[in-house]
C-alpha cells in the first residue's frame, strides 16, 4: 500500500480523470458530476434517492436512508454552504478500487469535508481501512474528514425531517419576520402567536416555520413540535 492517495473525479466536460489527492486542494469538487452512482436492481436494500438542496438547482443523491438523513443534517447546520453526492473516488496507489465518500461539503469558511456514513457494522477491517483511506487523503488535500453515525437524538430528528419542507428562502418576508419576532418577543404557543400576529394564517405559518428552521425564532428541539402547545420564542426578545 503506498503513501500517496490517488483520485478519481470528472472534468467539466464529463471525462474522468486521475490525479494525487494532494493536487486537489483547491479544486471546488462539490460542482463536479458523480463518478459513481448506486445501482439499481430488484431486491436492493440500499435506496437511491435525490435530495433537492435548497435554494439550488442541483440534487445530491443518496444511496441510502442513512445517507439521506446526513443530507438533511448539513442542509440544517448554518455552517455549511453546499454539498454534492459523490464527486471523488479515493484509492492507494496501485491499491484496490478505494472508496467514494457520501458527500463532498464546502463550509461557510471556506473549508471543504469528506463526509462517509458508518455502515451498520462500524467495527469491521475493511470499515477500519476506509478511515484510513480517508484521513490520509484529508491530509494530503487539506481536507475535513467527518463520519456521519446516525446517534442523534430522535425528537430532534423528527422535528427537523417535519421542519425541512419549509427551509426554501422563497419563504422569508421581512416584514412578517419584524412581526412575529414582536409577538415572539416572550414566549408563546406557535399556534396562538401566529394568530395575534394579526398576519394572513396560511402564509404566516409557512414563513413563520422558516424563520424556526433558519433559527430566526426558537424552540426546543428536544421536545416533539407541535404547533398547538409548543413554545416558540424569538432570540430578539426580553427573554
Amino acid at each position: 500500500m503506498g503513501d500517496v492517495v490517488w483520485a478519481q473525479v470528472r472534468s467539466r466536460a464529463g471525462r474522468l480523470l486521475e490525479r494525487p489527492v494532494g493536487e486537489l486542494c483547491r479544486e471546488q469538487l462539490e460542482l463536479h458530476d458523480p463518478v459513481w452512482q448506486p445501482e439499481r436492481y430488484r431486491g436492493r436494500r440500499a435506496i437511491a434517492t435525490w435530495w433537492r438542496l435548497a435554494d439550488q438547482a442541483r440534487h445530491a443523491g443518496c444511496g441510502t436512508l442513512r445517507a439521506r438523513e446526513a443530507a438533511l443534517s448539513l442542509e440544517f447546520d448554518p455552517q455549511v454552504v453546499t454539498f454534492a453526492a459523490w464527486p471523488v473516488r479515493l484509492s492507494w496507489a496501485g491499491g484496490a478500487p478505494g472508496h467514494v465518500p457520501d458527500f463532498f461539503v464546502r463550509q461557510a469558511d471556506g473549508q471543504a469535508t469528506l463526509l462517509v456514513c458508518q455502515p451498520g457494522d462500524g467495527t469491521s477491517s475493511r470499515w477500519a481501512q476506509t478511515l484510513e483511506l480517508l484521513e490520509a487523503a484529508g491530509r494530503q488535500a487539506g481536507w475535513g474528514v467527518r463520519v456521519y453515525n446516525g446517534a442523534e437524538d430522535a425528537v430532534v430528528a423528527r422535528n427537523r425531517q417535519r421542519l425541512s419542507r419549509w427551509r426554501h428562502t422563497r419563504l422569508r418576508d421581512a416584514e412578517t419576520a419584524r412581526i412575529l419576532h414582536d409577538v415572539f418577543a416572550r414566549p408563546l404557543p406557535f399556534a396562538e402567536g401566529v394568530r395575534a400576529s394579526g398576519l394572513p394564517e396560511l402564509p404566516t405559518v409557512a414563513r413563520a416555520l422558516h424563520l424556526i428552521w433558519s433559527r430566526g425564532l426558537l424552540i426546543d428541539w428536544t421536545k416533539p413540535f407541535i404547533p398547538a402547545h409548543s413554545l416558540v420564542w424569538s432570540p430578539m426578545g426580553a427573554c
